[in-house]
């Protein structure tokens, strides 16, 4: 069974922004276009926002997200 998936686009024209401001530690969860889901904490953020690492949950290592690798974030509320 696949769930329908909303994606977000996260280029902003104003400000060409890829992914959102994110928090070091602040927990999230990636979805790709074929249901793929990745959960975990934000590692780092690139400064150009292009590229984000994660710690995934149950010690599964970290992962390199860039912006082009179809990710998009699932179920993102801002906290700032």
């Amino acid at each position: 069974m696949t769930r329908p998936i909303h994606h977000r686009a996260f280029v902003d024209p104003e400000n060409h922004e890829v992914w959102p401001a994110l928090n070091k530690n602040q927990p999230v969860a990636l979805v790709n276009g074929r249901g793929w889901r990745l959960s975990g904490r934000v590692e780092t953020l690139s400064s150009d926002r292009q590229c984000l690492w994660i710690q995934l949950d149950a010690g599964m290592g970290r992962q390199l997200i860039h912006h082009q690798d179809g990710f998009v974030l699932d179920g993102y509320t801002d906290i700032n």
